[in-house]
């Protein structure tokens, strides 16, 4: 049931927000040793294994009906983004990433209103537009990043937004009534023998057996996994599920904070600019959140 967002969602959604913030990180790193494409298909195999028992237990509450639906969701909600994101992190960095994934909420409400009848008000498109404002800030004055010499491949995040904002209003309109565990997992699960299959046609065990940093990028890969995929999708499902798909959406507007401050530690510095457009950030998402 719909509601305006509570302590418990805004908790949720700062936890949605760590946890899809470190993502980046992750896939950086799980790119030491595997291919992009490996990365992704990974990411899927772990993921669907890990959600696995859900598939068998919740067996019963999934309609035959909603399955093609299910599938839809998952491939725009997780199997398309997966290598959109693999793919273009070779060439950029995490942090643009992180900040190039806050466009998701601009793609939720232009699908909504366009595809799905979705009302809105005034005050979100505001909040929209505050928030959108701040990604730019952070974008323009990030030097370091190179989205300007690798704008092609930052294009494929803008790509994996838009699968974002499909897949969000999917899960509003036609799967409201279906347990998020239930949507994540059964997802997941469907297109596990496809990823098995395509993953051992590339040269997987080659590398596993030949690069030192192998172990170390699979276990990385696995976190990324368990938490940026299974855990976090089910959060994310849940609330959209409890509250808006605004407000659920609005969580990539926190991404770029988390991302910026993995680049903190990895030793990128902070600048004015960059708590300026954090500022209009968490002032956007409050306003898309009413």
């Amino acid at each position: 049931m719909e509601h305006q967002p509570k302590l418990n969602d805004w908790l949720l959604l700062l936890l949605l927000a760590l946890i899809w913030g470190s993502s980046f990180i992750l896939m950086k790193e799980g790119l030491k040793a595997f291919h992009p494409e490996q990365v992704a298909l990974l990411r899927i195999i772990i993921t669907a294994i890990v959600l696995a028992p859900f598939v068998f237990t919740r067996r019963k509450e999934i309609e035959r009906k909603k399955i093609k639906t299910i599938v839809v969701q998952g491939m725009f909600g997780n199997f398309i983004p997966a290598f959109l994101f693999t793919a273009a992190q070779v060439h950029i960095n995490s942090s643009t990433a992180g900040i190039l994934n806050s466009l998701s909420p601009v793609w939720v409400l232009i699908i909504g209103i366009l595809f799905f009848s979705s009302p809105y008000k005034v005050i979100r498109l505001i909040g929209i537009v505050c928030a959108f404002a701040g990604v730019i800030l952070l974008l323009l004055f990030q030097p370091g990043h190179g989205t300007t010499n690798n704008a092609s491949f930052a294009l494929l995040i803008v790509m994996a937004t838009v699968c974002y904002g499909i897949s969000a209003n999917i899960i509003k309109t036609y799967l409201h009534d279906v347990h998020p565990i239930t949507i994540t997992s059964v997802a997941f699960f469907i297109v596990l023998v496809p990823a098995l299959i395509f993953l051992f046609l590339t040269d997987f065990i080659s590398i596993m057996k030949s690069n030192p940093q192998s172990l170390a990028s699979l276990g990385y890969i696995a976190i990324l996994a368990s938490c940026g995929s299974a855990l976090a999708s089910i959060i994310y499902n849940r609330l959209i599920h409890r509250t808006t798909t605004l407000f659920a959406a609005s969580v990539t507007y926190l991404i770029p904070v988390v991302a910026l401050f993995w680049g903190f530690l990895d030793g990128e510095s902070i600048q004015l600019n960059d708590f300026a457009g954090m500022a209009m950030i968490f002032a956007g998402v409050y306003l898309v959140s009413r």
